[in-house]
C-alpha cells in the first residue's frame, strides 16, 4: 500500500461522489483479471466513500454462485464443465437482478443474501450476508463483469486443451455465450461508472491467483495443476477483457507486473 494507490483510490472515489451530485444513487462495476486485486480495492473506496457519509453497499459476482447441487443439474443439461463454478451462467442471476432492483428503487427492504463459501464450493446452509436497503452506492466487483460475450463465430475455436478436449461441441462455450449477453443486458448496461483493472497480461494471473490460494488452509486449497486446470475456465473471457477494455468500461487502472497500481484514467 503507498501514496499512489491511496490517490488512485480517492480519485476512483470522488468520480463516484460527482456523479452521485448528478444522482440519487449510484451504480459501480469494477472488473479485473483473478488476482488482480479489486476486492482490496473495492473495500478502499468504500471507505472512502463511508467518511463522506454514504451508505455502501460492495458485493462481488462470486457472492451470487449458485449452489454446487444447481451447478450439478446445468451440467447434466448442458454440459459437465459447469461443475466448476465462475463463468456467466454458474450465478443466480434472477436474485443478482433483485438485489440491483431493490437499489436503483431506493425503498426500504430487507434481503438475506446467500452465504457462498469459496472453501467448500457451495453455499452454505443457514448462513446469509444481511443486506439494508436503501443504499446510496452499490459496487459490483467481479472478474467478468463487464463482459458482453462475443459473435458466435468468435467461439469456433478452442484457446486451451479444456475447450479442446471437454468442449469440442461448443455446449459450454455456446451457453456461457448467451449468459453474458443477458448479464451485460439486465446488470451491467444499468451501471453509471465501469472501472477495468487493466494488468499486463494472462500469464499474470496464475501467479496472482497462487498466492490467494495459498492463504487458504491446506486441506482446501487447490494444487497447481488443479489451479491451472481452474483458471483455463477463465481464459477466454479475461483475454477479451484485456484486448477490448477501453472500448467496455468507462475508466481503467493499470497495474504493473509488481501488482502496483500505477494510473487511473477515464475513458469516456
Amino acid at each position: 500500500m503507498n501514496k499512489l494507490y491511496l490517490n488512485i483510490v480517492n480519485e476512483v472515489a470522488q468520480t463516484i461522489l460527482n456523479l452521485k451530485k448528478k444522482q440519487r444513487n449510484i451504480f459501480c462495476l469494477i472488473s479485473g483479471p483473478q488476482g488482480s486485486g479489486k476486492t482490496t480495492f473495492t473495500l478502499y473506496v468504500k471507505k472512502f466513500l463511508k467518511k463522506k457519509k454514504l451508505k455502501v453497499l460492495v458485493l462481488s459476482i462470486d457472492n451470487f454462485y449458485m449452489s454446487k447441487e444447481k451447478r450439478a443439474k446445468l451440467s447434466k443439461n448442458v454440459s459437465e464443465l459447469f461443475n466448476t463454478r465462475g463463468v456467466p451462467g454458474t450465478h443466480d442471476l434472477k436474485l443478482l437482478k433483485e438485489v440491483l432492483n431493490n437499489f436503483k428503487s431506493k425503498k426500504k427492504k430487507i434481503i438475506n443474501l446467500p452465504l457462498f463459501s469459496k472453501a467448500h464450493d457451495d453455499i452454505l446452509k443457514s448462513k446469509y450476508i444481511k443486506l439494508n436497503f436503501p443504499y446510496d452506492v452499490f459496487i459490483l466487483e467481479g472478474w467478468c463483469i463487464g463482459y458482453p460475450g462475443l459473435l458466435f463465430n468468435e467461439l469456433n475455436k478452442p484457446i486451451n486443451k479444456i475447450e479442446k478436449k471437454f468442449d469440442a461441441k461448443l455446449k459450454w462455450r455456446r451457453y456461457v455465450n448467451i449468459m453474458s449477453k443477458k448479464y451485460n443486458t439486465y446488470i451491467y448496461k444499468k451501471s453509471n461508472l465501469s472501472i477495468f483493472l487493466k494488468i499486463p497480461s494472462f500469464k499474470e494471473v496464475f501467479i496472482w491467483r497462487r498466492k490467494q490460494e495459498r492463504q487458504l488452509p491446506k486441506k482446501l486449497r487447490m494444487n497447481d495443476k488443479q489451479l491451472k486446470n481452474f483458471i483455463y475456465f477463465y481464459q477466454r473471457i479475461t483475454i477479451s477483457l484485456l484486448k477490448n477494455y477501453k472500448k467496455l468500461f468507462d475508466g481503467y487502472i493499470s497495474v504493473d507486473k509488481r501488482h502496483n497500481f500505477t494510473k487511473f484514467r477515464l475513458t469516456k
